[in-house]
């Protein structure tokens, strides 16, 4: 019975959990912390980029639509005003389309964070 005391002493001393550091739980809460302000800031990025976004769309409907009505008074050919609206409008579509790329991959990084 005492062979069988010693054998489990010996084992739980092979148990027991040894600190690398001294301040090792200290780092790890630092590292926590760190993690979690990163979090907040990303979801404040995240917000920024969709009310900026927002208001990107806005301007661009806005600065189109005065593009028009400035081109169709002006003395230019119709075949040129044609081109100058089609080619305001394919810039705007081009810039929405590249920012909602950037929006839907900032969604994505937020949800690999939350996993």
């Amino acid at each position: 019975m005492e062979h069988k005391e010693e054998q489990l002493k010996a084992i739980m001393k092979l148990a027991e959990v040894k600190m690398p550091f001294d301040d090792f739980e200290d780092q790890v809460m630092l590292k926590i912390e760190q993690v979690e302000a990163e979090k907040k800031k990303l979801d404040r990025s995240r917000l920024y980029a969709l009310a900026f976004f927002a208001l990107g769309t806005v301007f661009g409907i806005g600065s189109n639509y005065l593009i028009a009505n400035y081109v169709a008074g002006s003395d230019l050919s119709a075949s040129l005003k044609n081109y100058v609206e089609i080619g305001s409008w394919l810039l705007y579509v081009v810039f929405i389309i590249l920012l909602s790329d950037k929006l839907w991959k900032l969604k994505g990084l937020q949800k690999a964070e939350n996993q």
